[in-house]
């Protein structure tokens, strides 16, 4: 037989759950606008029914507060996370690729390379109109020099927006590393909370916010398993759970211990023109060393930091490598390794830095420097790289230990292959501008005389360690090259970012080339055949392969444009997708403050119907009680 008062605890039960769920809706309502909160629900189910031996069976003895859970779905914040992810990398793309065609100001006419190369054609025809004019020299040579210059500062603020990433990069893994610590103290406070049987609803809202954050940066993956006491069969559930955050697979935050990444400078460049210290991000090893490097160029890497590194690395996947056809240790060079390209290629084109490291089937070697062999078209194969090292275990450079027939005919490459047109893809496409165009009208302009009979000049150079002016053509007479080093002075040491009118041009206008050897010696000032030419090489079409020079810089141009357009696009898809994953997610986690205001008025009801209940019992045990007898 029940209990006298059981009506009376059966009352109290749901004045306790109905109390439960006007506390929990009032927490619903005042977190309404709290970015990342979740909506929480009171979970109930009949109390344990009473046997009572009677012919009705069992009585309820009322409800059973269960407990109070948090709505989210695993499934929502896995998609949103890739997507938003992905996102990040096209946005941080299409940001930096919108920064480098501001540079070019071809927008702007007073400042386009459109302006500036109709300023340098005026400059040449007012010359050939009166080629002894000291003043259409000056002009000419002051033309040439504002042409210089704007490629010049294109270049440098290329280089300088690769900084800029460089350290916004080193920003972001601080970032990641401050985020990760956070995940593991709330991973702490959860699972302490939650192995006495709590509720920790509300750091796990900040938990997945801050997961939400991290995925912006990179993409990461979630493991949460149930923490049970013992092993096998007889396990029981604790109550808590174990929390992973993973980075490609490695660990980065979990229970019980906090990686962290951290930024490394190169002490080598992978490009010629590429700044000094570009860091790689790196995990951190034992004792604070070094660990494995973090692979941002693999296929199941996205986020933010991965788009940033494109741009700062990009080469349109296309990287120095070749094939190993020959290693050889103890020469006057020290140990070398000799790499056949699978095409030669346009010293043009070359983007090797002087000293740098190369990977030689799959192991890193540092080199001093290069030598490359001519073929008959100028073309340069067979790279020997000198001086080769590699690094101890004690972190010390040592030669290299090469053995007879150690890997040949295994890839040797220098960094990755990066499939995005990033700077160090537009640099190499602006150092090939200046040298064809310089190695073009610098062999027009040797092949006449100045104004005094001397022979030409280059008019287009740089300046060696010394300060002077390289001499890149070879005189008359004397063979092409069968060999180009590093440090000759050759074409490959001119770059967007030196490249310059001669100094001894731009300081006297007689040096200036317009016509031969033969119109001078005959007192022919106004003679003009090396002027005509120079003049039909800047609309020679054959100059380059898109073109004229002005088409050239336009290809660049429309390159950028086309890029932008993609990554933009791209970006605007997955932004959307995030949109409309997030807005699944909010319709079964965020807070509508009308439906709680139903809610509230629905708990109300209950509560005062529970209060009901115990009034009434009141009065019955009264009744029992104190009048009955």
């Amino acid at each position: 037989m029940p209990s006298t008062f059981l009506g009376l605890n059966t009352g109290l039960s749901g004045l306790n759950y109905y109390q439960a769920t006007l506390n929990t809706t009032a927490h619903n309502i005042s977190n309404a606008d709290v970015s990342g909160y979740s909506r929480q629900q009171v979970l109930a189910k009949a109390a344990p029914a009473l046997r009572v031996r009677s012919s009705y069976g069992m009585m309820g003895t009322g409800v059973q507060t269960a407990g109070i859970e948090q709505l989210r779905n695993v499934y929502y914040d896995t998609k949103y996370r890739a997507a938003i992810s992905t996102c990040s990398e096209y946005s941080g793309v299409n940001e930096q690729l919108t920064q480098l065609q501001n540079y070019i100001n071809e927008q702007k006419s007073e400042t386009g390379y459109t302006k500036v190369l109709s300023q340098l054609s005026s400059a040449m025809q007012n010359l050939s109109t009166s080629p002894a004019n000291a003043t259409y020299r000056t002009a000419f040579t002051q033309a040439a020099g504002n042409f210089t210059d704007l490629i010049n500062e294109v270049a440098t603020n290329y280089q300088n927006t690769q900084e800029d990433i460089n350290n916004e990069v080193a920003i972001h893994v601080d970032t990641i590393n401050s985020i990760a610590a956070q995940i593991f103290t709330l991973n702490q406070q959860i699972r302490n909370i939650e192995t006495r049987f709590g509720n920790a609803n509300d750091l796990r809202d900040q938990r997945e916010l801050l997961v939400d954050q991290l995925s912006e940066l990179i993409n990461v993956s979630i493991v949460e398993t149930p923490v049970k006491y013992g092993e096998g069969p007889d396990a029981e559930d604790s109550g808590a759970t174990s929390y992973e955050v993973r980075i490609g697979g490695m660990l980065l935050v979990d229970d019980m211990e906090c990686n962290q990444l951290k930024v490394a400078a190169r002490q080598e460049k992978v490009n010629q023109s590429d700044i000094d210290g570009l860091y790689d991000v790196y995990w951190v090893g034992l004792n604070g060393a070094l660990g494995e490097r973090v692979n941002f160029n693999s296929n199941n890497v996205t986020g933010l930091v991965k788009g940033l590194l494109e741009v700062r690395d990009g080469n349109n996947f296309n990287p120095f490598s070749g094939t190993i056809s020959e290693m050889k240790m103890g020469t006057s060079d020290g140990s070398t390794a000799t790499i056949r390209l699978k095409e030669a290629m346009d010293i043009d084109k070359l983007n090797l830095p002087m000293e740098g490291v190369i990977t030689l089937n799959c192991k890193e070697y540092y080199y001093e420097g290069w030598e490359a062999d001519c073929d008959d078209d100028g073309k340069l194969n067979n790279f020997v790289f000198k001086n080769l090292t590699v690094v101890s275990e004690t972190g010390r450079r040592e030669p290299a230990v090469l053995k007879p027939g150690m890997d040949i005919g295994r890839e040797g490459s220098m960094g990755q292959a990066i499939d995005c047109k990033g700077i160090p893809y537009y640099m190499t496409q602006l150092n090939e501008f200046v040298r064809t165009l310089s190695k073009y009208m610098n062999d027009i302009f040797t092949t006449g005389v100045d104004a005094n009979g001397d022979k030409g000049l280059d008019f287009f150079t740089t300046e060696d360690v010394n300060g002077k002016d390289m001499v890149l053509t070879p005189g008359v007479g004397v063979p092409a090259p069968s060999k180009v080093a590093s440090r000759d002075s050759s074409y490959y040491r001119l770059t967007a970012l030196n490249w310059s009118v001669n100094k001894s041009v731009k300081a006297d206008q007689s040096k200036v080339v317009v016509s031969y050897k033969e119109d001078i010696a005959q007192g022919n000032l106004d003679a003009k055949g090396v002027l005509e030419k120079v003049i039909a090489g800047f609309d020679d079409r054959s100059m380059y392969s898109q073109g004229t020079v002005a088409q050239f810089l336009q290809a660049i141009t429309t390159s950028l444009a086309v890029d932008i357009q993609k990554y933009d696009s791209f970006a605007s898809n997955m932004e959307e997708v995030a949109n409309v994953i997030e807005n699944q997610r909010l319709s079964v986690s965020s807070v509508d403050t009308n439906e709680e205001a139903a809610s509230l008025v629905m708990y109300q009801n209950g509560y005062n119907l529970a209060c009901k209940v115990l009034s009434v019992m009141n009065e019955v045990y009264d009744k029992l009680i104190n009048q009955t007898g």
